[in-house]
């Protein structure tokens, strides 16, 4: 059977020996080629908007916040809109004390008093009523949380030379300065986390950055020098921080979660991360803990610090100055 177009041409030069076959090749593949350029437009339908909540509860003393916003279509136009404006926001401790959310000056953004804490082993319950479809009138959205136990960081030290294990392959040709860090694990199961912060600024704090670490291999005893970050001299482009310099300040910030908020990390890390869609499993929505269909997290966490300064490196003449922060 014949062919069609400039396939058929194709077929019937290279018969007719008036055409070499590589050349047929590439006619071949300029018509697959031009074939492939019509523009798809992929009908991904509508929903109804859906409150999106962010919010946090932590032992430190400080400004909390909660943030609403509301999903919309992905060919929505009004992006910009989506931030949940009007709310009555509070969170209620187990001993009936509310602490008020009033929205600030951004949009959806809904912050405390800055003197506000949790207390371990408290309970925390967060109340929002909120019109996210638009519909008039408020809905009601709540979530809970019991404040873990965070172990004291007991001592963060500093210990120059090759990266050391478990987290770390020793490499001879990359130096620079451990942190090692001493603290009793309790026997009870806890999901930890870490980042740190060098000179004043933190690094590493974000939900898609923070260093996970399950107590599973570590319930029960003393963590006498575990190593959990290198600063390498030479630090790579990946990395994002800078190397140690003589006098600088590093700060282990030891995050304790709800099994709950961990869970919802381990699900938002796992939604960003890059996978090869032939071979993946279809994408289903994070998992969170508020009420009434609402996506995000009300994050409930303890927090405990514990800081070190960089001495002159081994067998080197003369210190740098400290940065400032």
């Amino acid at each position: 059977m014949e062919g069609s177009g400039e396939n058929s041409r194709c077929f019937k030069l290279f018969r007719e020996k008036r055409v070499a076959w590589p050349c047929c090749l590439a006619l071949l593949g300029s018509f697959f080629l031009a074939s492939c350029t019509e523009l798809i437009e992929v009908d991904l339908g509508s929903m109804d908007p859906v409150l999106v909540v962010d919010a946090e509860w932590t032992t430190d003393t400080a400004v909390h916040f909660v943030k609403l916003s509301r999903s919309c279509d992905y060919y929505d136009p009004e992006v910009d809109k989506i931030a949940v404006s009007g709310a009555k926001v509070y969170v209620q401790g187990e001993d009936g004390r509310i602490y008020d959310f009033l929205e600030d000056s951004i949009p959806g953004w809904y912050m405390s008093e800055p003197d506000v804490y949790g207390q371990i082993g408290k309970t925390y319950y967060l109340h929002i009523e909120a019109d996210a479809d638009l519909d008039g009138e408020m809905e009601l959205y709540e979530a809970a949380g019991t404040m873990p136990y965070v172990p004291p960081v007991d001592s963060v030290r500093p210990r120059y030379g090759m990266g050391l294990p478990p987290f770390y392959v020793p490499d001879p040709s990359r130096l620079g300065w451990n942190i090692l860090v001493y603290a009793q694990d309790p026997p009870t199961q806890e999901f930890y986390g870490f980042s740190f912060a060098l000179n004043g600024r933190t690094y590493f704090d974000s939900i898609t950055d923070i260093f996970c670490f399950p107590d599973i291999f570590t319930s029960g005893i003393y963590l006498d020098g575990v190593p959990i970050y290198f600063f390498a001299d030479k630090p790579s482009d990946s990395t994002r921080v800078p190397s140690l310099d003589a006098g600088d300040s590093v700060t282990l910030i030891l995050y304790s979660f709800t099994s709950e908020y961990n869970q919802y990390i381990s699900d938002v890390n796992e939604a960003v991360s890059t996978e090869i869609p032939v071979f993946s499993a279809a994408p289903s929505n994070v998992r969170g803990n508020i009420s009434n269909g609402a996506f995000g997290c009300f994050a409930v966490y303890a927090v405990a610090r514990n800081s070190c300064l960089i001495p002159g490196r081994p067998g080197v003449s003369g210190n740098h100055a400290p940065r400032r922060p």
